[in-house]
């Protein structure tokens, strides 16, 4: 019989993290620092398609105009990781995962701003609601076909937060261990990659390799992996971290391939998107805890202030700068001139912060009295602390498993 390694969490001792990389509001800004940067990069791919002729806004916007269309990959696999380590640390702690609670408390926090977009686009929207609306409405837009283009990969990550709600109660049950589950994590990224290669061979358009959630999992599977690492084997998790200059390689390397292949043809369809999400993941560990974030606070900050309203922009973004640009005098949805971005960033983050503050949030304190979180993180310990850490041998040397309800990062993605 082969000695199976049960996924709970075995005695260590970590330190502390003190990287003060906290908000006011309890949030952590080295995250809200990447939701920032994914978002600027897709605002840049959509509103900065044509440069405008000036100089400083055309070197701005040069990475959106480039590759944003990454900056999905980057969501993916922060969502990924943030959710791997919600349900990692659950299992790790309770031996088991509630599948069902995990799903009600993700579409209360991602259907009210959705619905409510859809719900007003077809009163007001120009495209036919055959078009859009119950491909939408049911999470098919990127098998279905949608008119609302970007909201493809919304239902790319619904299919895998069912995907994960299902079965990893499964693998919970059976008592896998952590190495059984990288093996298939990994399995799951070489599928993709492969089934992509063959999805090219077969002549699939270059829109259905890149919308298609069993073309386009393996970001997300990506982020899982990286969280089963930090919670599993911390150790190992951080001696990469460290290795900060290999770390800022990939990511040169990466953005290099990614403006050279982009995301069509041979390469960028088939490795391109695999590139795609190791670019990303590196920049999310040359981030995460980072000591730099904290320091930098001028530039951290307004980032991460568009990462904390980053869904409610991505929803509503083209809408509403196609219905700003369509009632300004002298300006139409068509115009790519400076004062004509201008006014699409401007009008964009305004109405994805309104979405937030009068949908999403109400909504999310809803969800909270209706499912409230199991451990709330808190001020004080064990903040960031894996599960290992938390684990502490009383002087008879029995494990006692402390909860891990002092965890940001699991509150950040419940």
């Amino acid at each position: 019989m082969h000695n199976v390694e049960p996924m709970t969490a075995p005695p260590t001792s970590a330190p502390r993290a003190t990287d003060g990389s906290r908000t006011r509001e309890g949030r952590r800004l080295d995250l809200d620092v990447v939701r920032g940067l994914a978002i600027v990069l897709a605002l840049g791919w959509h509103f900065s398609g044509t440069p405008t002729g000036n100089a400083v806004i055309d070197t701005l916007t040069w990475p959106g105009r480039t590759f944003g269309w990454a900056g999905v990959d980057l969501f993916f696999v922060l969502s990924g990781f943030l959710l791997g380590r919600l349900v990692l640390n659950e299992q790790a702690r309770t031996g088991r995962f509630d599948g069902r609670r995990f799903t009600a408390r993700r579409l209360l926090k991602l259907w009210p701003v959705l619905y409510v977009f859809l719900a007003v686009h077809a009163l007001f929207g120009p495209e036919p609601v055959g078009s859009y609306l119950w491909q939408n409405a049911v999470h098919l837009q990127n098998y279905a076909g949608t008119s609302l283009a970007h909201l493809w990969s919304l239902a790319v990550e619904e299919h895998f937060y069912l995907a994960l709600a299902v079965l990893f109660p499964l693998f919970a049950r059976r008592k896998g261990s952590p190495r059984a589950l990288a093996a298939i994590l990994v399995g799951v990224l070489v599928a993709a990659l492969a089934l992509r290669i063959w999805g090219y061979t077969q002549g699939i358009s270059d829109v259905r390799l890149q919308w298609r959630t069993h073309f386009r999992v393996d970001s997300l599977t990506f982020g899982v992996l990286l969280a089963l690492v930090s919670v599993h084997w911390p150790e190992l998790f951080e001696r990469v971290q460290q290795r900060r200059r290999l770390l800022a390689g990939v990511l040169a390397v990466g953005v290099l391939h990614l403006v050279v292949f982009g995301k069509s043809g041979p390469i960028g369809t088939t490795i391109g998107f695999t590139v795609a999400y190791l670019t990303a993941a590196a920049l999310l560990l040359l981030v995460f805890r980072a000591r730099w974030v904290p320091r930098a606070r001028w530039i951290a900050e307004p980032m991460a202030m568009l990462g904390r309203y980053s869904y409610g922009i991505y929803i509503w973004h083209l809408f509403a700068a196609h219905v700003a640009l369509d009632l300004l005098p002298g300006l139409d949805p068509e115009s790519t001139g400076a004062w004509a971005q201008a006014i699409e960033y401007s009008v964009a983050i305004a109405v994805g912060v309104l979405a937030t503050v009068a949908v999403e949030k109400p909504a999310l304190r809803l969800r909270d009295r209706l499912l409230p979180a199991k451990d709330h993180a808190g001020p004080g310990r064990d903040d960031d602390v894996p599960v290992h850490a938390r684990t502490r041998r009383t002087p008879s040397h029995v494990s006692i498993t402390l909860p891990a309800r002092h965890d940001p990062l699991v509150r950040a993605a419940a």
